[in-house]
């Protein structure tokens, strides 16, 4: 019961801010990310054993800042060339700084540029992009955040307390098959409840995709960490969230999920 309160009195005070965030803008939105980027980092270091990639820290968060400035950038063409020497630049620092375990090295510099820092960057896009006017107001960003919320409060209630069959026991011993399907009910509500209150004018297609991607694909994302966790023998990446975990704990779920919503929207957008 002590964990469930220090999950509430986080949410209550992470869910606004985080909300708050989204609905104020741009520049509000990029200092959010990266600071979400750097603070993940010394989790991720964590998470990815091998020796040589603390070296390597300072290109990664040189990555990461290539990497909101692609979504930044009105010039496609000067972020291709960002890219480009960033790309450069990793691969000649993982020459020389990851000597004994190269290939183990740069991949998890890597997995952090793709897996993380670029998820996250794509929350720039969902909160800025014009082209989303059937999401308004109530806004992209803010509509990806609330369904991954109730996906995963409805998921951890139903599974608490009703969960009995194991879904995926590689990843999680307390993961439930009804658990998945609650965390899916859970998210296909918001978009209903929104058009309701005449916040969103969705496509119908809308009504069946947003379920999808964070039911689905923020649930995958979230079993997908549980896996790197185990495999490092790590029951959370950080105790930074009491009754939470770490970060990367908390936002695993949206490392999936942004990217295939925003996908989605980019090619449905008017």
């Amino acid at each position: 019961m002590r964990n469930l309160a220090k999950r509430v009195l986080i949410a209550a005070v992470g869910i606004p801010l985080l909300l708050a965030v989204a609905r104020l803008g741009k520049w509000y939105v990029v200092a959010l990310v990266l600071a979400l980027q750097l603070a993940i980092l010394p989790e991720w270091l964590r998470l990815w054993r091998s020796d040589g990639i603390r070296s390597l820290v300072p290109a990664m968060i040189l990555a990461a800042l290539a990497v909101d400035f692609l979504l930044i950038a009105p010039d496609s063409k000067l972020a291709t060339i960002v890219a480009a020497a960033v790309l450069g630049i990793l691969l000649i620092a993982g020459l020389f700084f990851s000597k004994r375990r190269p290939l183990a090295v740069l991949s998890g510099v890597a997995l952090y540029v793709f897996y993380i820092a670029l998820p996250l960057a794509f929350w720039i896009p969902l909160a800025t992009v014009n082209r989303f006017v059937r999401l308004e107001p109530a806004g992209a960003l803010v509509i990806l955040f609330v369904a991954t919320w109730m996906c995963d409060s409805a998921a951890y209630f139903v599974g608490r307390y009703a969960g009995r069959r194991p879904l995926f026991t590689q990843a999680s011993p307390n993961k439930t098959v009804e658990g998945f399907v609650g965390g899916f009910v859970g998210s296909s509500l918001i978009l209903p409840a929104l058009a309701g209150l005449g916040w969103v004018s969705p496509l119908p297609l809308d009504y069946v995709m947003l379920p999808i991607i964070v039911g689905l694909g923020g649930q995958a994302g979230d079993l997908l960490e549980s896996l790197m966790k185990r495999e490092s023998s790590l029951k959370d990446t950080s105790a930074i969230l009491p009754g939470h975990g770490g970060l990367l704990d908390r936002f695993d779920s949206l490392l999936i999920s942004a990217p295939l919503f925003l996908a989605y929207l980019a090619a449905t957008a008017a």
